[in-house]
C-alpha cells in the first residue's frame, strides 16, 4: 500500500511524504464497553469473584502488614461490598485472538480506601461478528 501525500505547515508546502504499510506501536488493544444489566446467574458469578478477591486482599494486605509493620486495614465490613464499575474488557491481539472479560472493580462500604478488582473471563465466541461491527464502528465515529 503506497501513498504519496503533500507536507504542509499552516501556510508553506514543505515536500511530500512518501508512505509505506500502517502498522501499529502496539500489537493489542484493550477496549470497554459498559455492562447495564446481566442475569441473575452472571451476578451470582460476579459475587463469588468479588468474594475470592476480597479473600485474596485480605491474605495479601495482612502479609504486608506482617512483612513491614504496616497497620492497614484488611478485614472486610460485613456490609455487601460496594460495586464501582462493571464493564465488558475486550482484548484485541495482533493475528486476530480476541478476548473477553467481564472486569468488576469494588470498596468497602465503611473504608473506601479498600478497594480492589475482580475478573470473568467470558467466551462471546458466538457474539464475534456483532462485536467486531461494534469495535469499528466506534472507533470509527470516535477518532474519524
Amino acid at each position: 500500500m503506497m501513498m504519496k501525500w503533500k507536507a504542509r505547515t499552516e501556510t508553506t508546502n514543505i515536500g511530500t511524504l512518501e508512505l509505506g504499510n500502517v502498522t501499529f506501536d502496539e500489537d493489542n488493544i484493550c477496549i470497554l464497553v459498559d455492562i447495564w444489566d446481566m442475569s441473575d446467574s452472571l451476578k451470582a458469578e460476579i459475587d463469588k469473584a468479588v468474594e475470592i478477591e476480597k479473600v485474596k486482599y485480605t491474605e495479601k494486605n495482612r502479609s504486608t502488614n506482617e512483612k513491614y509493620g504496616h497497620n492497614s486495614p484488611v478485614e472486610w465490613s460485613d456490609k455487601p461490598p460496594v460495586i464501582d464499575d462493571t464493564y465488558l474488557w475486550i482484548f484485541l491481539k495482533g493475528g486476530g485472538e480476541i478476548e473477553c472479560s467481564i472486569q468488576i472493580a469494588f470498596h468497602d462500604a465503611d473504608n473506601e480506601m479498600m478497594d480492589e478488582c475482580a475478573s470473568i473471563t467470558v467466551d462471546l465466541s458466538e457474539h464475534m461478528n456483532e462485536l467486531k461491527k461494534a469495535v469499528i464502528k466506534v472507533m470509527l465515529d470516535r477518532f474519524f
